[in-house]
């Protein structure tokens, strides 16, 4: 043991994690029965070898140690900002290292490591002080935190990041640890299965977001967008922004005051509940690639704002003017860029009513009055009344999170309206950098939101309200967002996106080429380092002009619930890795990735002419 090593990596880890530092410190932990031996590799790295499960390994080349760990970084490529990296055994730290190295700070990286025997000897051999300091790396170890995988787990993966999603196991870890690994594996198959149920390539796409992005594009052409809607509504008053909380129950009769007096925008779950009570809301709010249709039935004349992947059964329903914003995606994006035209942004806090929030502030209003933002299981109930059900049934709060309540000391929630509720802190504190903004919280009861002034709706309605104003009349003056001639301009940009897939396409089968290739080498025992360099020089240009069509976001998106299933797949599906099946792997999976990546190209195209005709563009 190297006592200075072992301080270092623990006076690191305290900087992030203090409780999990001192439980190492203290020994609270149970070591397993792993044996650990501390060798040398012939190219002067360290290395461990271990004896587990009946089985005498390496975990790192004895021969050469370096130049795997450099191999599987350039096969993982560039890191996503935000994304969500497992990486199954921490070994001796060359590869999380490395990883550390050669992502970027916002990553969410997660090291679970199924031997509390084997991380003790890295934190006392290897030196990973500098890496652990950079960011705080979640460690889960079995013996000492291994109960917090799956809230580790649930805290970073979400719909929105699951595209970015990265699956590593180090080096002959599945041979040592098999059922662990399978185990936690399985976990987070489950946990991604919430999303992706089912999968396979036709049928993601088919209920996808690249198919609402794609049949969304004629209405992004003839539509509206958000700052046409600011420049037509008055902003020197209040905006109510109406939610679908629990809360929303105790107050929803007062908003009748509120009608032709403040503007009042509506998250598409709370509008039924609204309309019931003879409340119309100005205009509402829709994000979800799946929302439940009957959510809004009665709905069909309001003007909705949305982002170009809401449900296009939604919008195809929808009589009322569709006011878009830009949500990420290149290609709505495009129309207006064709045109020298900006499409405005609006932001995606991951909650519908976070974009309706950020609506009302770009649009100028300086007080917004929230209600039904409960963020929070008020009266143990997920949402108001007549939203989902016509009575919400009450849920088990025993084991949800709790947080500082409006008008209690705390209040049951789950980890993603935390998150929302964190988002609402951020923002607030943000828009008052640039200037007066007042947030009243109106919703009487749900989780505490700091930044914001508690009062009831009845006593907010008595301070803001304004002069009688014909909200409704004011929208209905807005132009289209492009002229009739610069109309046909997008739709000769819509004509162009079939031709963009074939060509992605075409990649798709050079890339499997160079793949092919790697596999080869392999095969007939002929490696040179120079050409499998040589390949994924081929490959990064392949791909890099698959990146040039703006289209190819739709297709990443989806090989991102791909790459998911290829990566938790493919490790049990190979034999037992040596030290020499790194090159041979990187190789079928590609292949494999490249087959998909072809097909997704081929049902895009599909999906395109189908947009065309659906639009009456079809030249067929």
């Amino acid at each position: 043991m190297n006592v200075d090593i072992f301080e270092r990596n623990l006076k690191a880890m305290e900087k992030w994690y203090p409780a999990f530092a001192k439980l190492i410190r203290e020994g609270k932990y149970e070591e397993d029965d792993t044996k650990i031996w501390v060798e040398w590799s012939e190219d002067g790295e360290k290395i461990f070898r271990i004896e587990a499960g009946g089985k005498k390994l390496f975990l790192n080349g004895k021969r050469n140690a370096k130049d795997p760990v450099e191999m599987w970084q350039e096969r993982i490529g560039e890191v996503h900002k935000y994304a969500p990296v497992f990486l199954f055994g921490i070994g001796n730290g060359a590869y999380l290292k490395s990883l550390i190295h050669n992502s970027p700070k916002e990553a969410n990286v997660v090291v679970y490591e199924p031997s509390m025997a084997i991380f003790m000897a890295a934190l006392k051999e290897m030196d990973m002080s500098q890496e652990i300091e950079d960011r705080p790396i979640a460690f889960v170890v079995e013996g000492l935190n291994g109960e917090e995988f799956v809230p580790v787990m649930q805290g970073i993966l979400t719909l929105e990041t699951l595209s970015f999603f990265i699956v590593e196991v180090y080096p002959n870890y599945k041979a040592a640890f098999s059922e662990q690994l399978e185990e936690r594996l399985k976990q987070l198959r489950k946990y991604a299965d919430m999303f992706f149920v089912g999968f396979n390539t036709k049928r993601l796409l088919q209920g996808h977001a690249a198919q609402n992005v794609l049949y969304n594009l004629p209405y992004v052409a003839e539509g509206y967008n958000t700052l046409q809607l600011s420049q037509v509504v008055p902003h020197t008053g209040a905006a109510v922004l109406v939610s679908a909380g629990p809360s929303l129950d105790k107050n929803i009769e007062e908003l009748k005051r509120a009608k032709n007096h403040m503007f009042i925008l509506a998250v598409d779950t709370a509008v039924k509940p609204l309309l019931k009570k003879g409340i119309v809301p100005d205009i509402f709010v829709t994000l979800d690639a799946r929302k439940p249709l009957e959510l809004l039935e009665g709905a069909e004349m309001l003007p909705v704002v949305s982002n170009s992947v809401a449900r296009y059964q939604l919008l195809d329903r929808q009589e009322g003017k569709k006011i878009f914003f830009y949500d990420g995606y290149e290609l709505p994006l495009e129309l207006y860029r064709r045109n020298g035209k900006i499409l405005p942004q609006v932001a995606i806090g991951g909650s519908v009513a976070c974009s309706g929030f950020s609506l009302l502030y770009k649009m100028g209003f300086e007080t917004v009055i929230l209600v039904g933002q409960d963020l929070a299981y008020t009266d143990n109930k997920s949402h108001a009344d007549g939203t989902f059900q016509e009575k919400m049934p009450k849920e088990d709060i025993d084991d949800m999170v709790r947080v500082k309540g409006n008008y209690q000391d705390t209040v049951p929630t789950l980890s993603n309206l935390k998150l929302y509720l964190e988002w609402f802190v951020d923002y607030i504190k943000g828009a008052r950098k640039q200037g007066e903004f007042r947030v009243i919280n109106a919703t009487e009861g749900g989780a505490y939101i700091e930044g914001t002034e508690l009062m009831t709706l009845k006593d907010a309605l008595d301070e803001c309200i304004g002069a009688e104003t014909d909200f409704a009349g004011l929208i209905d003056t807005m132009k289209p967002a492009f002229t009739p001639e610069e109309k046909e301009k997008a739709y000769g940009v819509l004509k162009e996106i079939p031709g963009q897939f074939k060509k992605i396409e075409e990649l798709a089968h050079k890339l499997e080429q160079e793949y092919q290739k790697i596999e080869g080498t392999e095969l007939s025992g002929k490696r040179s380092r120079k050409d499998y360099r040589k390949a994924l020089k081929s490959i990064k240009k392949y791909t890099e002009q698959c990146y040039a069509y703006p289209g190819y976001q739709l297709i990443e998106e989806t090989l991102g619930a791909a790459e998911y299933i290829l990566q938790t797949e493919f490790y049990y599906d190979k034999q037992d890795t040596g030290e020499d099946d790194e090159v041979l792997q990187t190789s079928k999976h590609g292949i494999v990735y490249c087959d998909i990546l072809s097909e997704c190209a081929k049902l895009m195209q599909d999906l395109s002419y189908q947009m065309l005709e659906r639009a009456g563009l079809s030249e067929k």
